[in-house]
């Protein structure tokens, strides 16, 4: 018995570290913006003219990744609808989001993300955007 819970905990240490490893990707892969809508500030707040409010759904197929960025110019809410999304944020580390998650993106973030799972991945993004009007 031991010797299986030994077993297991290594094969769980030896994936979790492989994950953590994985090179940072310059290119995405396999993402398809669903949809998307704009709310343009200049028509509801004047003073934040030139800015606007976009909400996004993100599918990103199985195995496929984001590639490495940064918000620093972008910042987001996200929400997890369905799938799999594994973070791997700042260099810090990885995140495995659940589904009905939320969570923030903002200048202080760099990072990217795999759908590791076997089902398509479902991410509502809420965002800041910058507008040329």
């Amino acid at each position: 018995m031991q010797h299986m819970l030994f077993g297991l905990l290594l094969a769980v240490s030896t994936a979790e570290a492989t994950v953590a490893q994985e090179a940072k990707p310059t290119k995405a892969t396999g993402i398809l913006i669903a949809g998307s809508s704009t709310l343009l500030f200049a028509d509801q707040i004047p003073e934040f003219k030139g800015n606007g409010l976009e909400i996004r759904t993100i599918v990103l197929e199985p195995g496929e990744m984001s590639a490495y960025h940064s918000h620093a110019n972008r910042p987001i809410v996200a929400y997890l609808a369905s799938g799999d999304y594994t973070e791997h944020r700042n260099d810090e580390g990885v995140i495995v989001h659940e589904i009905g998650e939320q969570w923030t993106e903002g200048a202080n973030v760099a990072h990217w993300s795999k759908n590791r799972g076997s089902v398509s991945t479902y991410l509502i993004n809420v965002e800041v955007v910058r507008l040329d009007e």
